[in-house]
């Protein structure tokens, strides 16, 4: 067996496979064997809490993504209920407003109708004033033709 071989099985825990136990291996090994296990311990314990920070920190991103995702699902939705509801503000704002002129330009031709109905009542009005000078006139000179008639003795 390698010396490589026996720090990796140590480095491992597999003492069952080396035929010693972990303890012993360092022992028979030196200081120089020793450090380089405990260097390959060490690397190996690197390894191994850099792989689980890259999956704690794509479990995060992959949380993050999600979170990111939901996040924009609810601002498309409230982005689209937001242009909804003006577009219907602004409907219900143009019937309003069709309504009004409608209304508008129904009152000025009702205004127009009674400006010429009071146009043509004044004009009748005048007319009648007219004749009832007239209807005056010809009973003060009725009533004329009656007193000289009845103070005329014959």
């Amino acid at each position: 067996m390698t010396f490589f071989t026996m720090v990796g099985q140590a480095v491992a825990g597999d003492s069952q496979a080396l035929g010693m136990p972990i303890s012993g291996l360092v022992g028979s090994l030196g200081a120089a064997g020793a450090a380089v296990a405990v260097t390959y311990y060490f690397l190996n314990f690197l390894k191994d809490q850099a792989e689980k920070q890259s999956r704690l920190f794509q479990d995060f991103k992959d949380y993050h993504a999600e979170s990111q995702r939901k996040f924009q699902d609810q601002l498309d939705r409230l982005t689209d209920r937001q242009e909804a509801s003006q577009r219907t503000f602004q409907d219900h704002v143009g019937r309003i407003t069709e309504g009004q002129n409608g209304l508008l330009r129904d009152s000025v031709l009702a205004m127009r109708s009674v400006e010429k109905t009071l146009d043509a009542s004044t004009e009748t009005i005048r007319g009648i004033e007219k004749t009832i000078a007239s209807l005056q006139q010809s009973v003060g000179t009725l009533d004329v033709l009656v007193r000289r008639g009845s103070s005329d003795p014959k």
